[in-house]
């Protein structure tokens, strides 16, 4: 399996701990089982493998949608291969912007002023030919853009919070459209790391491939769901003590967005698919 096959299922299980997934997952897991998550303390009585039925679907549901959404990227992919330089280009600015969000730093007051530093020391790097003029030119466009979206308040946008409401449970049909609206909607955490996957997805020769990309996507988002599931009460109490660690697993997301976000962007992607 190569290592970009492996960044994809990363990437999932990234998402599934992510500050604005995590949280949510037992008013979902509440919702389709019809078991509650009440108040610290309250003891959870389930029927492990009857719930987790309803739960199956559920990730059945989304993973359609996002396999759906990797075939249709892959065959946009090769529909515009002669564009193929412009939108890695434009994907890899777009990715690094999702991984600035993920590492906070849009909420910092003094981040134009940090990022304006950075892009003066791109400039010096040039001037003293410290940096070839086609790579300069390259960053030059991705700061040029992602400072555009940042002035638009784009950034704002990704800091929405997804809600979800407890029910008294869902059917088995019900539990797969909830899952198909979950990855239709995509939750603010879901599509920073989704559209990177999405772009790698288009970059592939085949619908197929493009498929498998979001299929171990889907896996590393769905079988921590599963788990959960099935360890129900003890889930419960993980996601209360993971509470402290959501800074770091957000951190470590936004340096992998950033990193990839480069690579796309100066065309070096090759370079994980080769190891």
């Amino acid at each position: 399996m190569e290592l970009t096959h492996i960044s994809a299922f990363t990437a999932g299980v990234v998402t599934f701990l992510a500050p604005c997934v995590l949280p949510i997952v037992p008013a979902y897991l509440s919702f389709i089982t019809g078991v509650g998550a009440d108040e610290p303390g309250t003891q959870v009585k389930v029927q492990p493998f009857k719930s987790l039925i309803p739960v199956l679907f559920f990730i059945g549901g989304f993973s359609l949608v996002f396999i759906i959404m990797g075939a249709t990227a892959t065959a946009l992919g090769r529909l515009f291969a002669d564009s193929q330089q412009v939108i890695s280009r434009i994907g890899g600015a777009t990715v690094i912007f999702f991984g600035l969000h993920f590492t906070n730093l849009f909420l910092r007051d003094d981040f134009l002023k940090i990022f304006s530093g950075a892009g003066f020391l791109f400039v010096t790097a040039f001037c003293f030919e410290l940096m070839e003029k086609e790579t300069f030119l390259m960053i030059a466009g991705a700061w040029a853009f992602i400072t555009a979206l940042y002035l638009f308040q784009a950034h704002l946008l990704l800091y929405r919070q997804l809600k979800a409401q407890r029910n008294t449970g869902a059917s088995i049909f019900s539990a797969f459209i909830i899952g198909l609206t979950f990855g239709a909607g995509w939750s603010p955490c879901i599509g920073p790391v989704l559209g990177a996957i999405l772009l790698l997805a288009s970059r592939q020769e085949t619908v197929y491939q493009g498929m498998i990309f979001l299929a171990l996507f889907s896996a590393g988002l769905g079988i921590p769901f599963f788990i959960a599931g099935l360890f129900w009460t003890s889930f419960i109490g993980f996601v209360r003590k993971f509470g402290k660690f959501f800074a770091v697993v957000e951190f470590i997301g936004g340096v992998l967005l950033l990193t990839m976000g480069l690579l796309l962007l100066t065309g070096k992607l090759s370079l994980i698919s080769s190891w």
